[in-house]
């Protein structure tokens, strides 16, 4: 037990160290990477038709994602589907990707579970939300240079790594989700996502430049 504490003290430490190493060398001014192509992601996925949502200007501000795509699509049927890709050209210490976590609780949504996503071509978290009747389920990652996480200690590893050895800090968030249709039980719900994911995957990925 007190070995476990004295390796998590000096991952601390360390973790601590990079940052405000990492912080100096931010502070001259890292490369960027360029950015997504929302182009590449068309409004038309096979049986799927979606239409461009538009955030506020105070949404916006929140975010602080350098691009965006938010975007509702929709099947012959009652299946809705949502689609959101924030790229962050230059992550900031102290200042970075919100969590989902965070996010849904804060706009009135109860996390109802969280487990292990799959589909997204590497680690996800899914979460079951609600709010009032309305139940959701989403599928998220983040992506960087490094890889793909849902974590954000490893969010913060990356960056500080990155930062360390001269490369680009930017980074992605990936999320998708569908509303539980009335009557509908929530394992259909995550085969039609699983469905819409794998059609929309492909182009989402070619859009990032990692």
């Amino acid at each position: 037990m007190a070995a476990a504490i004295r390796v998590r003290v000096l991952l601390l430490v360390l973790l601590g160290a990079a940052v405000m190493l990492a912080g100096r060398l931010e502070a001259r001014g890292e490369r960027s990477a360029g950015g997504i192509d929302v182009q590449l992601v068309p409004l038309g996925l096979g049986a799927y038709a979606g239409d461009d949502l538009r955030l506020d200007d105070q949404t916006l501000l929140v975010l602080g994602a350098t691009q965006h795509l938010n975007r509702q699509y929709r099947d012959a049927g009652e299946g809705r589907y949502w689609v959101f890709l924030g790229y962050f050209a230059r992550q900031r210490f102290g200042s970075q990707i919100h969590s989902p976590r965070h996010c849904y609780p804060g706009s009135g949504w109860t996390i109802i579970d969280q487990r292990p996503g799959e589909g997204l071509g590497g680690p996800a978290s899914e979460l079951l939300l609600q709010r009032e009747k309305e139940r959701r389920v989403v599928l998220y990652q983040y992506r960087t240079r490094g890889g793909w996480t849902t974590s954000e200690l490893r969010l913060k590893l990356e960056m500080a790594r990155n930062a360390l050895l001269g490369r680009p800090l930017d980074a992605a968030f990936l999320r998708f989700s569908t509303r539980i249709v009335p009557g509908e039980s929530e394992d259909a719900a995550r085969a039609r996502l699983a469905g819409f994911v794998t059609a929309a995957r492909p182009h989402v990925d070619a859009a990032l430049p990692f």
